[in-house]
């Protein structure tokens, strides 16, 4: 049972690393296809994690800003340009 659950955590890591991969693939394909858009959305990324950090924190919910907090970081950081990984591809 418990090699199950290892392997079964072992699978679930790898799959989402892969998910990832996928992602990052994804929007440096969607810069070449459409830079302007993908600075727009950027842009909004950036504005949101902005609006997001300078909210007045809700003393209940600090548990859940900090995972929105997370995940409007993790978003910024994967729409950026790629220009050396662009170069390097071409």
């Amino acid at each position: 049972m418990r090699e199950e659950i290892r392997t079964s955590n072992h699978d679930l890591v790898a799959r989402v690393a892969t998910l990832e991969l996928l992602v990052a693939d994804l929007v440096d394909l969607l810069w070449q296809l459409d830079p302007k858009a993908m600075e727009k959305l950027a842009r909004d990324a950036e504005q949101d994690l902005e609006i997001q950090q300078n909210r007045t924190p809700l003393p209940a919910g600090e548990n859940q800003r900090m995972r929105l907090f997370a995940v409007l970081q993790d978003r910024r950081r994967k729409l950026q340009h790629r220009r050396g990984r662009l170069g390097a591809s071409s």
